[in-house]
């Protein structure tokens, strides 16, 4: 069953009315190349209605990723972004899939961030039709990893104050924290923590509901680990 990633969605259109629907799906919204692994990957757009689906895929790099200064630049030359997105543009068939290549052109001392907008076009519609169409598209992640990737998250707390920074040189993402008010009780009983992506740099500041330890689930490339902060 092919799965449907909903939390990523970028956006809906108000468009004109055609006869029947189209729904695109992907096979995945976050890409990760890491060193000595593969340099290309696939993203499958699949489309699920009964007409055919007109998609555009416009890849951006993300300047300073996770700060309040962050800003997304079009990919004009591909080589000198370091990474290759084709084709921009794709005509898919009812019930059919098709692919677009993302390919990293060279390796990096430091972590690159693009993001990727999936997103349905109509063609063909008649001015003289009128109603409404929701088109919904996607945004998907893909992660450059430094030759050397070392994430280095320093984790300071003064009651309540939960201060995180990354001081090393690729993201951490945080995921599913909880404080909980004994070591037994049920997790779906504790409190629940907001999660967030911590790029290179970023720091952020946290207000926990509880005077008590921390648990974080966290992400580094494709590992998986645990971490509590008391």
């Amino acid at each position: 069953m092919r799965q449907l990633f909903s939390r990523l969605v970028l956006g809906s259109l108000m468009l004109a009315t055609v006869p029947a629907s189209a729904g695109m799906e992907l096979n995945n919204v976050i890409f990760h190349f890491q060193p000595g692994e593969a340099t290309r990957q696939d993203l499958e757009v699949h489309n699920s209605g009964d007409t055919p689906l007109y998609v555009e895929v416009v890849p951006t790099v993300v300047l300073a990723p996770g700060e309040v200064g962050e800003d997304r630049l079009p990919i004009t030359d591909p080589r000198e972004a370091g990474l290759l997105v084709t084709p921009n543009k794709l005509i898919v068939p009812p019930g059919a899939s098709k692919s677009v290549r993302l390919v990293k052109l060279a390796n990096t001392p430091y972590e690159q961030v693009f993001r990727i907008a999936v997103k349905p076009v109509t063609a063909g519609v008649e001015a003289e039709q009128s109603g409404l169409k929701i088109m919904i598209g996607y945004e998907v992640l893909a992660i450059i990893y430094p030759n050397n990737p070392q994430p280095d998250l320093v984790v300071t707390r003064q009651g309540r104050a939960l201060n995180i920074r990354n001081v090393g040189n690729s993201n951490v993402l945080l995921r599913e924290g909880y404080q909980c008010q004994t070591p037994d009780q049920p997790r779906e009983e504790c409190a629940q923590l907001p999660g967030r992506r911590m790029y290179p740099g970023n720091e952020w500041q946290l207000e926990l509901p509880l005077d008590l330890p921390v648990t974080y689930y966290q992400s580094a490339g494709m590992r998986n680990f645990v971490e509590s902060y008391p």
